[in-house]
């Protein structure tokens, strides 16, 4: 075991600083939204807002520069001044801290949990196909044009590469997939830790948050990436999507529950739901329909606060800071898009820009055909799939299969809404005094279906699933006023810790605690993948894997699974100035 302790050390002492630089940059963000940092619920708040800037930055970064060691020190420099100016409200943090002996507890035995966790070798299908090449071209160059004519998975404008890629320096040069999504689960489950303490102490119903609850019910579907080797060692955009998903719910669920409070904290809750959505638009298209739903159900309710009709002094300022933070955030995304494909939004074929590196949008039509197709039956006939419903049978049983990520909440969310509709019933209509209205389900439902409707992969959908369960928990919990605080709060515990009972379970069955040392300084390496030289009729070099392997994991650059004869630089020998298609070719070969 003593061999542990020095590779969980250094990961430990890793978050740890990165959590210090995020929250650092992100209480500069709060100063600006017009909030003190602090301790509690506005530290972790400072994390994401953070994390939200330093992606903005990233992104006008990497248009000049590779992200590389001198951005993570000048990031890391800006948190420390940032902290050094706020260093009183953050020693009065640290003497805080200790008074909750419990939470410390609960939290340092998280830690040395997931450090644990973050030793392990990753084995991802997506992150040796596409995320580990993405941010391995981030680390080494700018953006470069037309990378999606190399790989065209690799024209996916997802910016939490370029958060992989930041962390990607010093010891963690090459290695940065062992920290870099741990960290990011790590902090949602020290939040979900201290929601659960609070609903445990809390005595009032006056002051049961709901944000607490859903942290609480999300938090063993959290816990659940832990349990297999190489769980959270890895670049995967789902399981970024899935937590800002839930942060985007939390920060939702208060801005419904807090409408009776002053203006600036209620402008403060809008505003931070509204730059954690814009985030999550530039991680992942599969986010857009969630995102945009919670968007407009929430402007709908601030109008409906204001008898709609605000002030247009009131509209201007509470805007404002959206715009700003939309232009931060989407418009260099839009542009990076369009460098690496020709496109604002690969591989959606509107927003096309007449560049010569462009993707001729045949491909584009082709690989969203594909798309819906393997979503619905990997591997089926295409036209079969898309022409006929006979696809519904597999996927209803790979659906089910999928018991924590899909089936789990499914369940609950059955159970949670029979509950609430009798439970309404026998009330007879009558309602509490703060109730969350079942309108808040309507942005998930509105979602699931746009996404059955056309790429209906079960793990686009999971943090809206598990969303939908912990919604439909408090909603059956305030149908039925007559049980007590304290037999409700027991219901909530004793759904968590069913779900957590099953990841224990699975830890078990998987034999996979501890983890064992590995070989490389304590972790355990990439797989070797070999691979061969092609040459393009052009005479570009291409890596590929060889005995046709689809994963390109760390072979040099440039590296591609499907080689184009008609790939070539645009400027010969110079990687830096990106690819195109010969014009006198015809649409290439695609990996999708």
């Amino acid at each position: 075991m003593l061999e542990l302790l020095s590779p969980m050390a250094s990961v430990l002492l890793s978050w740890f600083l990165l959590f210090l630089i995020f929250s650092g940059l992100g209480a500069a963000a709060l100063k600006v939204l017009g909030q003190s940092p602090g301790f509690g619920w506005i530290l972790l708040d400072g994390f994401w807002l953070g994390w939200a800037l330093t992606l903005a930055i990233l992104q006008l970064w990497h248009f000049v520069f590779p992200v590389n060691d001198a951005l993570l020190l000048l990031l890391a420099a800006s948190a420390i001044f940032v902290l050094f100016s706020q260093r009183r409200n953050f020693a009065r943090t640290m003497r805080r801290l200790p008074k909750d002996k419990l939470f410390v507890l609960l939290m340092a035995l998280l830690a040395l949990w997931m450090s644990n966790r973050a030793l392990g070798m990753p084995v991802a299908y997506d992150t040796g196909f596409r995320d580990m090449q993405a941010v391995m071209w981030i680390d080494a160059y700018p953006l470069v044009p037309g990378l999606g004519n190399l790989f065209s998975s690799l024209a996916f404008n997802q910016s939490v590469y370029l958060y992989d890629a930041l962390l990607d320096a010093s010891i963690w040069s090459g290695r940065s997939h062992y920290i870099a999504t741990g960290l990011l689960v790590l902090v949602y489950l020290v939040y979900a830790i201290k929601a659960a303490l609070s609903l445990y102490r809390c005595r009032t119903t006056a002051g049961l948050r709901w944000s607490w609850i859903f942290a609480t019910l999300t938090m063993p579907y959290v816990l659940f990436y832990t349990a297999t080797w190489g769980g959270i060692t890895h670049f995967l955009t789902d399981t970024a999507v899935d937590l800002v998903g839930f942060v985007s719910m939390i920060y939702l669920l208060d801005f419904l529950q807090d409408w009776r409070m002053g203006r600036d904290e209620a402008d403060y809750l809008f505003h931070r739901l509204a730059i954690i959505i814009v985030t999550g638009f530039t991680i992942k298209q599969s986010f857009f329909i969630f995102g945009l739903a919670i968007s407009v159900f929430a402007f709908i309710v601030w109008l409906q606060r204001y008898y709609f009709r605000p002030d247009g002094k009131g509209l201007a300022r509470t805007f404002l800071l959206i715009a700003i933070a939309t232009c931060a955030l989407a418009l260099p995304w839009m542009a990076r898009g369009v460098v690496a494909s020709g496109y604002i939004a690969y591989p959606l074929t509107f927003g096309r820009v007449d560049v010569d590196w462009a993707i001729p949008v045949e491909e584009l039509q082709h690989r969203q055909l594909n798309m819906s197709a393997n979503t619905r039956l990997r591997g089926g006939d295409r036209a079969t799939v898309l022409g006929s419903w006979d696809w519904l049978g597999p996927w209803l049983r790979r659906f089910v299969g999928n018991i924590m990520p899909t089936m789990m909440p499914t369940l609950i969310a059955v159970l949670g809404f029979g509950s609430h509709i009798i439970g309404v019933r026998r009330s007879r209509g009558k309602k509490p005094e703060r109730c969350l209205s079942p309108w808040a389900l309507a942005p998930l439902l509105v979602t699931l279906l746009i996404w059955f409707l056309t790429f209906p992969e079960p793990k686009y959908a999971r943090y809206v699933l598990w969303s939908l369960a912990a919604l439909a928990v408090i909603l059956a919990l305030q149908s039925w006023q007559t049980i007590p605080l304290s037999k409700q709060k027991s219901i909530v515990f004793a759904v968590a810790a069913a779900c957590i009972a099953y990841v224990a379970y699975l830890i078990i069955q998987l034999g996979t605690y501890p983890l064992p040392a590995g070989p490389e300084r304590g972790f355990h390496p990439l797989p070797p993948v070999p691979h061969n030289e092609y040459v393009t009729d052009s005479g570009l070099t291409l890596n590929v894997p060889a005995y046709n392997m689809p994963q390109c994991w760390r072979i040099p650059l440039p590296c591609t699974p499907y080689p184009n004869p008609n790939v070539e630089a645009r400027v010969p020998g110079e990687l830096r100035h990106g690819f195109q298609v010969s014009v006198s070719a015809g649409t290439g070969s695609t990996d999708g």
